[in-house]
């Protein structure tokens, strides 16, 4: 199976950048990684607020076993595992530290070389239970981000002109 992404946007956005002097390419670029990676507010970094959700809401009544739980199966698996102290229920209400692993790295003095790298907490896709929580695919972190990256990108070409003159 193959799974496609598209990006709206990226053409316009590699088509401005062409049109930069080769000096500002590169800072540009880090402007628009910056910008996506983010920090607590925005972007890749910011973390979803706790918020609880039910199994049962995410997911409906799926078999005759206790709420919460997909089979009876499950359920005597958390039980035992409940029972001897190897696992405690729930999620902590502290944020998930996920939002930290996102870093960007210049890999050499080609403007184009920049890579974003991070740890999802799900993969490829969020599962039902955490859509309905807040967590969203990071594509779609970076769609929403991208015209923030641009005006970024654009401002570090602003101050480049600057110190040029």
């Amino acid at each position: 199976m193959n799974i496609r992404y598209s990006v709206s946007g990226v053409k316009e956005v590699a088509a401005w950048i062409k049109t930069l002097p080769r000096g500002i390419k590169a800072a540009a670029m880090r402007a628009i990684a910056e910008y996506i990676v983010g920090d607590k507010q925005h972007g890749l970094r910011h973390d979803v607020a706790y918020k609880y959700v039910s199994r049962k809401r995410a997911y409906g009544k799926v078999s005759d076993a206790p709420a919460g739980y997909f089979s009876w199966a499950q359920f005597r698996y958390v039980m035992a595992k409940l029972h001897s102290g190897e696992i405690k229920i729930g999620r902590k209400h502290s944020p998930t530290e996920m939002s930290k692993t996102w870093k960007w790295q210049q890999l050499d003095s080609d403007w184009r070389r920049t890579a974003i790298n991070g740890q999802l907490p799900f993969d490829r896709f969020p599962a039902r239970q955490n859509r309905l929580v807040g967590w969203r695919h990071w594509l779609d972190v970076v769609k929403s981000n991208m015209k923030g990256a641009v005006s970024s990108a654009q401002k570090a070409v602003d101050e480049w002109l600057k110190k040029q003159k």
